[in-house]
């Protein structure tokens, strides 16, 4: 028995562009340390910015602040009861800019913060019972933010005085704005609040009041609601607008406590943001590299449909390429993506994808009429390249239906295979027996 000759040579063809395949590899891996390189620079600089400016802030309060002292064997132990609003209005308007740190950019905001509201009177006979003395000449409003570089001015009034506001922790593990209230405080009261304050990456506020509204207008078009609660009502437009109400049973922690962890740690980052409070993160809606991360993935695949696709047309056209020229090609398919990310981070994803693949054909279309002087192969890999581009770009840009489309195309391609390979069974011949 006598096999066709043909059968051996485009399996053995097949082999080589499988092991080059996975010899590409090794560059695809390198191009995904620069893409991861690249991008912790630019988180870098948008920590740098952030630093300067002021980073991801929560507002929080105001409490009230009380301090009682127990003696028992002439040993005096202290507890701060923090003191809950019962109504707490409050609007944050936001307009951002973008601030530029060499060729990264991130939006920075800048804030006003109004608030009003009403505490209750406060059973102290009750509280003394339980907790001891009152310390009503210490008694404090604290205004909680979790970074206080972004502080520009702040206000608070009571009852209609205002109220002189210093830095400092207070009875807070973190940054916080406080103030001594008059000992009547306990009576209860209605307090206006004004803030100044520069942020970036995230804007919040936690809802302290037995019942607490949010209202935020904000100029930035890409929002990500984030926190405890998702706005009962929200309008993305040019800008944004979106508000919650709030029910002190929903809020996760009571009206009034003692020393409670959660509530001394609501103006810094240490509780997550998801336990405590509302707002929005600045949600960038084209990541550079996160989409170039994403086309490195994909380009196993891309290489792989790109010299399995060559190769059938070879095999269709019947001619040869030299497996150095198969290598040639692997390389400048896996140059594709590094300049795709050199040219994205000057003139954006799409732009430098569109430069980049178009490039990358011309000079593979190029090469291969210059090997073999065939236009319609020549015309057929440009088709093909142009195609698989266009491919890879849906696939990057699709989420939910990525996986469909890829499975789509690859059933395809194993179509394409079985049309340029279904001649290739070798052939049994008499031998004369």
């Amino acid at each position: 028995m006598d096999l066709n000759v043909d059968s051996y040579s485009a399996s053995l063809r097949f082999v080589i562009v499988t092991v080059l395949i996975g010899v590409l590899m090794v560059p695809l891996g390198l191009v995904s340390c620069v893409v991861s390189e690249r991008e912790g620079f630019r988180n870098e600089a948008i920590r740098g910015i952030s630093q300067s400016w002021g980073g991801p802030q929560r507002i929080t309060g105001p409490m009230l602040v009380i301090p009682f002292v127990r003696v028992v064997d002439d040993i005096e132990t202290v507890q701060h009861i923090h003191v809950m609003p019962r109504e707490l209005d409050m609007r944050i308007d936001s307009d951002h800019e973008m601030r530029e740190r060499a060729i990264y950019s991130t939006p920075v905001f800048d804030l006003e913060v109004t608030a009003s509201g009403a505490f209750e009177p406060l059973d102290l006979d009750a509280l003394e019972a339980r907790h001891g003395e009152a310390r009503l000449d210490q008694a404090e409003v604290v205004v909680g933010v979790s970074d206080s570089r972004g502080l520009r001015d702040a206000s608070l009034s009571w009852d209609g005085d205002a109220i002189p506001l210093e830095a400092g922790s207070g009875a807070f593990d973190g940054p916080a704005l406080h103030g001594m209230v008059a000992q009547d405080a306990v009576e209860g009261g209605t307090f206006a609040l004004s803030l100044g304050l520069r942020a970036t990456r995230r804007i919040s506020a936690v809802p302290v009041g037995d019942r607490s509204t949010l209202e935020i207008q904000s100029s930035w078009p890409h929002p990500s609601f984030d926190g405890r609660f998702l706005p009962d009502y929200h309008d993305v437009s040019t800008g944004f607008s979106a508000s919650w109400t709030v029910h002190k049973l929903a809020r996760g922690f009571p009206s009034v406590s003692t020393d409670n962890p959660l509530v001394r740690r609501l103006a810094t980052g240490v509780t997550q943001p998801s336990n405590v409070d509302v707002g929005f993160a600045a949600f960038e809606p084209i990541n550079l590299y996160r989409s170039v991360d994403r086309s490195v993935k994909y380009g196993v695949l891309f290489i792989a449909l790109t010299l399995v696709s060559i190769l059938c047309l070879e095999l269709l056209a019947g001619l040869r390429f030299h497996f150095v020229q198969y290598g040639v090609v692997g390389i400048a398919l896996a140059l594709f993506f590094i300049t795709l990310l050199a040219l994205a981070e000057h003139i954006g994803f799409t732009l430098g994808y569109a430069t980049a693949a178009a490039v990358l054909t011309l000079m593979i279309t190029g090469y291969a009429h210059a090997s073999t002087k065939n236009v319609r192969l020549t015309v057929m890999t440009a088709v093909t390249l142009g195609a698989l581009y266009g491919v890879l770009f849906v696939l990057l840009r699709l989420e939910a239906f990525a996986l469909l489309v890829g499975a789509g195309v690859l059933l395809l391609m194993l179509g394409v295979v079985m049309g340029a390979t279904r001649k290739l069974t070798p052939k049994a011949v008499d031998d004369g027996a």
